[in-house]
This record gives C-alpha cells, structure tokens and sequence, in this order.
C-alpha cells in the first residue's frame, strides 16, 4: 500500500479559504491591553472600514485609554483581580463619602465633580459616592453618576466604578477607585 501524502495540497488550501473567508476575530477588552502596538496594527483586518472623519476627530485614542473600568458592566481590563474583588466586595478601605440624595442633577453634578477631583487631590483610592435609588430603581442621580464618572474632568481620576455591597448602600450608592498620584521623577 502506497502512503498518502503529507501536508496540504492546492485543493486543501482553497477549500480551506472558502471556509474561513467570512470569519471576523473576537475582540476582547481583556486582551487588547496585552498587545503592543506594532501588534495590533498586524492583527487588525484590512477589510475594516475607517470611522467616518466627524468621529474619527472627536474620539481622540488618549481619551480612550483613560476610560474608567466598569465593574457593574463587566469590564475588567486594566485592573488586576485581587483588587477588583476587594473593591466589588466591598473589602477596601472607604477613605470619604459623599451623599447626594436630595439635589438636583446640577448640584449634583457639581458637587460630584467637586468631590472626585478633592479626593484625588488628596490621594485617597477609594470612595464611597450615594446616589439613592429613586422611586422603583428608576433615580435621575443612579443613572447619571456612573455616566458623569465616565467623561472629563473625572474619568482621568477614576479608575474603576462598581455597586456598593448592602451594607454601604447596595444599588443605591457606587464605590469609586481612584487612580494612584504617580511622581514625576
């Protein structure tokens, strides 16, 4: 008996490219992070078309990369395990709070503002902020905080977000890990 022959033929090869022609990679958040950028240029398709010019000019990538990590979403890149559990349990020390139930979404806002950058100023890691819950989950202030955590001037301060344990507030309240001051040397 004669042996078949090893390896892949020019059938093989195209059966092979009309199989896997319409195969698009998973992205991964947790993985992207990993990546350097020489990489991540190799790995991007070239059938990906570019953002139209109005994005492409608003999102600039530095803002990107300042996001806070949303722990409520499922987002956990950039941050390492042991710390995200301690901060969705509720295990890290709360070094200030902030309540503001009762305010508009203005005083709110401005108030929340306030807080973050003075927190930060000081160095504390993790605060506690209480946004209540509202009338059947539905609050003005549970709904926005998170958003306002997210864009400037305080998405360069914090870190990562999640819900607060029943003890500090449950859904009703967020603990907010700030970002380490780095020394310039």
């Amino acid at each position: 008996m004669a042996k078949k022959k090893q390896g892949k033929t020019e059938d093989d090869a195209a059966l092979w490219g009309r199989v896997t022609e319409d195969i698009k990679p998973l992205h991964s958040a947790r993985y992207a992070l990993n990546k350097r950028p020489d990489e991540e240029a190799a790995s991007i398709p070239q059938k990906k078309k570019s953002p139209p010019p109005a994005i492409a000019q608003t999102v600039a990538p530095s803002k990107q990369k300042s996001r806070p990590i949303d722990l409520r979403e499922g987002d956990h890149a950039g941050i390492d395990r042991t710390t995200r559990r301690k901060l969705t349990r509720g295990n890290l020390p709360v070094e200030a709070r902030i309540d503001l139930h009762g305010h508009t979404a203005e005083q709110a806002q401005r108030r929340l503002r306030n807080f973050i950058l003075d927190s930060a100023h000081t160095g504390h890691r993790c605060v506690l902020v209480i946004t209540g819950k509202g009338i059947r989950g539905e609050g003005v202030l549970r709904r926005h905080v998170p958003l306002w955590l997210k864009e400037a001037p305080l998405a360069g301060c914090v870190l990562a977000i999640s819900n607060a344990t029943p003890q500090d507030g449950g859904t009703g309240a967020i603990y907010v890990m700030l970002r380490r001051k780095r020394e310039n040397k």
